[in-house]
């Protein structure tokens, strides 16, 4: 096997392949790519080899048995979709200042852990509802679910919060939104 890989490597020249793609790769940051495009080259590009590790173990042919799968669920106001169409809801404050602005702002800190609470929420009632297989929650099932999660959320945090009364509002606002669309499971308006 050994041998097959190394003569695989010599007749399609894998280093020069590789050295191709490292200069393709460092001409385009001097081009000046956005921020988050080369942060998803980064991460995607240079990180492969520890995901890879992660994902797909390196074993010998003749210890291959059962494959464990690794299921990866991110946590991210990318990924959290029940209120994505309020504006103020995908909005942190703490990005600004590369990433450091919340330890200038209780204002920023606040809303970023009251978003972040909101999205993990959503998320991890996602997770769970998808864990018990398709067809065990209805759509309108799980959004009334994330819906009173995150009246909770609201209500709970409301007194700690003192700079965060008008994001509060807004956020009351766009989840009523979600039960208003609920029978219809049109998607909330944006606030």
């Amino acid at each position: 096997m050994d041998y097959l890989i190394a003569r695989l490597a010599s007749t399609i020249d894998l280093d020069a392949s590789t050295r191709d793609i490292d200069g393709l790769l460092a001409e385009a940051f001097r081009e000046g790519w956005t921020r988050e495009a080369s942060r998803e080259v980064l991460i995607n590009y240079l990180g492969f080899p520890f995901w890879d590790v992660l994902t797909f173990p390196v074993m010998t042919w003749r210890e291959v048995g059962e494959f464990n799968e690794l299921l990866i669920d991110r946590i991210s106001v990318h990924d959290a979709r029940a209120l994505k169409h309020c504006a103020r809801a995908q909005k942190l404050k703490g990005v600004a200042f590369e990433h450091s602005a919340a330890f200038l702002s209780r204002a920023f800190r606040e809303n970023d852990y009251l978003l972040g609470r909101l999205h993990a929420l959503d998320r991890l009632v996602d997770i769970v509802c998808d864990s018990g297989g398709p067809g065990v929650f209805s759509e309108a099932e799980v959004l009334a679910l994330k819906q009173r999660g995150f009246k909770r959320i609201l209500d709970s945090e409301a007194a700690h919060l003192p700079n965060s009364g008008d994001l509060i509002a807004e956020l009351r606002i766009c989840v009523a939104a979600i039960t208003a669309n609920r029978e219809t499971l049109a998607e909330p308006e944006t606030v």
